[in-house]
């Protein structure tokens, strides 16, 4: 069974700054307003070379149309660079996989907080969750360790009942 791949807090796609994947042929960047200095000042750097690169900027909100139609237009081999916020970033995430990228083809920046999810085994619920390795479900109010294991099918990590003392 094939579980598509999921944007979380520890992902391998998320990286600390844009860098450039010199064996691909193409690279797609979608970014938002917070990261446009940053894209244009990693794109500065590589004028030197030959980058061939499409930028595609999020406005205010996403228009899913003109994103998917983006992405599915895409040759095998193109590099997909995402720098926005969490919402944006998870939104285009889902749709770059729904497309048929890999996460070997996407590299993520993150501009802000990244948010944490955990699946309660009790009531089979997932909600946002802060740092911190116990928490209370939000749902059925079970208080819950948080695993060390986070599941792509249930998109959160797995949040183990106790009971308190």
């Amino acid at each position: 069974m094939y579980n598509s791949p999921v944007l979380y807090d520890q992902s391998e796609t998320i990286k600390e700054k844009l860098s450039f994947n010199d064996k691909r042929k193409k690279h797609l960047i979608i970014y938002d307003q917070k990261a446009a200095g940053d894209v244009k000042q990693a794109l500065t750097a590589h004028s030197q070379e030959e980058l061939n690169y499409e930028p595609f900027e999020i406005e205010d909100a996403i228009k899913l149309q003109d994103l998917r139609t983006l992405l599915y237009s895409q040759k095998m081999g193109t590099h997909l660079y995402i720098a926005s916020n969490w919402d944006h970033a998870a939104t285009v995430f889902a749709e770059a996989t729904e497309a048929g990228f890999t996460e070997d083809e996407i590299q993520t920046v993150i501009y802000g907080p990244k948010r944490r999810y955990i699946y309660c085994m009790k009531c089979y619920h997932t909600s946002e969750i802060s740092d911190g390795d116990e928490v209370q479900c939000a749902r059925c109010d079970a208080y819950m360790e948080v695993g060390p294991f986070f599941s792509k099918v249930r998109k959160g990590y797995i949040g183990y009942p106790f009971i308190p003392n």
